[in-house]
């Protein structure tokens, strides 16, 4: 319960009471979890984008790749459903 009272607090970049960390020692440690994840997250954007900067015709190649091979995962599967149903 205080782990999600600390969060709860911690949205929209509030901090936690200072009550709350001095005497819930998983309030401190969930938002540098929480800290952690977003740091992680941001880091693997920045390297997507320098990715994407310095092969851009690959990055284009393989977004073309998945789609097909995504259309073709959800395509087929509905193209069967419409012939069983006629």
């Amino acid at each position: 319960m205080a782990v999600a009272a600390c969060l709860a607090s911690d949205a929209g970049n509030a901090r936690c009471d200072s009550w709350q960390v001095a005497n819930d020692p998983e309030c401190s440690g969930s938002k540098r979890a929480v800290k952690h994840g977003r740091r992680a997250a941001e880091d693997l954007v920045d390297d997507a984008r320098y990715l994407v900067k310095q092969h851009p015709l690959s990055a284009v190649g393989v977004s073309f790749g998945i789609g097909l091979g995504l259309g073709d995962l959800i395509g087929v599967p509905l193209a069967r459903n419409e012939d069983r149903g006629k």
